[in-house]
């Protein structure tokens, strides 16, 4: 079985308010069911990590598919959205390696 498959049932759950064009294309979920959620504001810090925007945004270089920046056509600026199952997966692989392989929980 493939954990990373992407489910097509419906469209994809977003905490907090969806970006400007985009309302249609998302569902509004708690941000323990979304499947996505905005990049925190400037100075914020993401309420699932702690981390600072600058931070996930660095994090989003090396963590691929960890974030996804959406633009209308012609457009300057856009939404970066970040996918909270990779983050939480990340986190975990982290957690794991800082205490050991093998460690029962």
């Amino acid at each position: 079985m493939n954990k990373n498959k992407i489910k097509d049932d419906g469209p994809p759950t977003l905490a907090g308010k969806p970006p400007k064009g985009q309302e249609t294309k998302f569902q509004t979920a708690s941000l323990e069911s979304a499947e996505w959620a905005r990049l925190p504001s400037p100075r914020g810090r993401c309420p699932i990590s702690g981390l600072s925007r600058s931070a996930v945004l660095d994090l989003g270089v090396t963590v691929p598919g960890l974030i996804v920046r959406l633009r209308r056509p012609g457009a300057i600026r856009g939404a970066v959205l970040v996918h909270l199952p990779t983050l939480r997966a990340y986190l975990r692989k982290v957690r794991e390696e800082q205490l050991g392989k093998g460690v029962a929980e």
